[in-house]
């Protein structure tokens, strides 16, 4: 019993340490809290304006219940993304440090991530979905020719602010070959996965295996990353029958063909392959341009149902 009460003072205690920050405080006297993005596993996230420079910038705190931990993570995602210039990737700013606490300035991005996005009942059509992954080829590509791995390329790191897509979050990223200190190894938990991506990882394989994929080292986990990303995508839009016996991701959302090649191959790279951002960006150029012209050479009574529909059909 004393375990227990012990254990539930704790967890408060913990809550409590971890309470996000007023709006209007101004942190380190000169962030004022303008929003509560949101709190991770590691770190809390507040949309500020910095009143020294006279802008909106992002401030990511570490996590005070997960001190040591949580610093060392964010000064890593800090020195990283220090040495990044990418139009699709935000701006580093400064790193503040204040007693226990510790945040990484960075420029704001505003709009909404693709997750929430769906949530909200965005869907993509197969064209879109391929052309939001030619997006995120850019800044990949531009990493991995810097020598550096994203090892986190889900939709909730993809943000939309109208003008172009960012690439966000480098808390997992790292040098092509480098292995975490064993320590933060065994400390990094994944948090809890949202119903619908787990159910579309299981029809490309186990969802803790595809986690522990995109994390290795090398820039194959990115373009591994990317083949999930699309597929939930189009999973956004699928509607399951009830009773429906289990199928692959070919099975259920009948892509066309050269597009199922396509992202099999990018669930298929691994260290080993020889496949680049480069390439891959090429191809799917290629792809596009194939798709757009037969999509020109519909009839023009089927112009208005899915390439999808139309190539089935046809």
């Amino acid at each position: 019993m004393l375990s227990f009460i012990a254990g539930q003072f704790k967890e408060i205690i913990k809550d409590w340490r971890d309470f996000p920050l007023r709006t209007g405080v101004l942190w380190l006297k000169r962030y004022r809290i303008e929003r509560f993005i949101g709190m991770g596993s590691y770190g809390q996230t507040y949309a500020c304006t910095d009143i020294v420079l006279g802008k909106r910038v992002l401030l990511k705190r570490n996590l005070p219940s997960k001190n040591l931990l949580s610093k060392e993570l964010l000064e890593r995602e800090s020195k990283i993304l220090k040495q990044l210039k990418h139009p699709q990737i935000p701006q580093w700013i400064r790193y503040e440090k204040h007693g226990r606490h510790e945040a990484l300035i960075m420029e704001l991005i505003e709009g909404a991530n693709l997750e929430q996005a769906m949530e909200q009942g965005r869907t993509y059509s197969v064209q879109e979905a391929l052309r939001i992954l030619q997006e995120l080829l850019r800044p990949l590509q531009y990493l991995h020719q810097l020598g550096f791995v994203h090892c986190d390329v889900r939709i909730p790191n993809a943000v939309d602010n109208g003008q172009r897509l960012y690439l966000i979050d480098y808390g997992l990223s790292c040098r092509i070959g480098e292995q975490l200190p064993e320590s933060l190894r065994m400390s990094l938990k994944e948090p809890q996965l949202q119903s619908q991506m787990k159910e579309t990882a299981s029809k490309s394989g186990n969802w803790l295996y595809a986690k522990q994929r995109m994390r290795r080292p090398e820039t194959a986990s990115d373009l591994y990353g990317l083949g999930h990303f699309f597929l939930f995508m189009m999973y956004a839009g699928y509607e399951y029958d009830e009773g429906q016996a289990e199928r692959s991701w070919q099975e259920e959302l009948e892509l066309p063909l050269a597009v199922q090649q396509f992202v099999s191959r990018l669930l298929q790279c691994s260290g080993t392959s020889n496949v680049t951002a480069e390439q891959c960006s090429q191809e799917l150029r290629e792809l596009l341009e194939v798709l757009e012209l037969e999509n020109d050479q519909m009839p023009h009574s089927a112009r208005r149902i899915s390439i999808k529909t139309w190539l089935l059909v046809r």
